[in-house]
């Protein structure tokens, strides 16, 4: 048996304390990733003017949101234990009804029909009528507001912001969360006519509140395309 007190031993549990902070170091490099690859040529143009030029997304992604385009800021470390999008899956469909005091909302919902008759139910958090910025949040998918994670967001941005009155609205895709089926076309990853009606209408109804987009997984990519 290796005595730790000895040299050997000392030497041992260096090697292995080293190599663990190596490892480390790896793990947390190989997170770093490079999210805008467009570049300026082939970027999106959003907009043209007299003033400016011509705007591309990338333009706008460098300016607004640097903790996208910086790369000491544009990465994400997951836990060790689930470093891989299935662990991750599985991690997040065993707790899916989980209700803690960091995920206890109670939402109020409202019903919207789109053109082809079919229904998309929005869930509010805390109130509709409530003033100030608004998250519009698309699941992943078949997840709906009930996920989890979902719900803590929506309490964590709530509490945090509760000063300014911070609503967060989910976006419940057709056939989720109970939603009635209306319409023989159900809800896909490249789908963006719901959002953008929906868009069209809480903007409509709220015109001075500010309105910020949230997705995950599929719900990432339908507002990606909606963008």
């Amino acid at each position: 048996m290796l005595d730790l007190l000895s040299p050997t031993g000392a030497l041992g549990l260096i090697a292995l304390g080293m190599g663990g902070y190596y490892s480390c170091r790896r793990y947390i490099d190989g997170c770093r990733i490079k999210l805008i690859v467009a570049d300026a040529k082939t970027s999106v143009v959003v907009r043209q003017t007299s003033d400016e030029g011509m705007v591309t997304l990338r333009d706008i992604l460098y300016t607004e949101c640097p903790s996208l385009t910086d790369p000491q800021q544009a990465f994400m470390v997951p836990t060790p234990y689930l470093a891989t999008g299935l662990l991750q899956t599985i991690y997040a469909t065993m707790r899916v009804r989980l209700c803690d005091r960091n995920s206890d909302v109670a939402y109020e919902r409202n019903m919207f029909v789109m053109g082809d008759g079919a229904t998309v139910s929005l869930d509010w958090y805390p109130r509709i009528e409530d003033k100030g910025p608004i998250a519009l949040v698309l699941a992943g998918v078949g997840g709906s507001s009930q996920e989890h994670h979902i719900r803590a967001m929506a309490k964590s941005l709530v509490t945090r912001f509760k000063d300014s009155g911070f609503r967060v609205v989910v976006v419940n895709h057709r056939g989720t969360a109970r939603t009635p089926i209306t319409s023989p076309r159900p809800y896909d990853s490249g789908f963006t006519d719901d959002f953008r009606a929906i868009v069209h209408n809480v903007r409509a109804a709220n015109p001075d509140s500010k309105l910020i987009g949230i997705g995950f997984s599929m719900g990432a990519n339908v507002l990606t395309k909606y963008i």
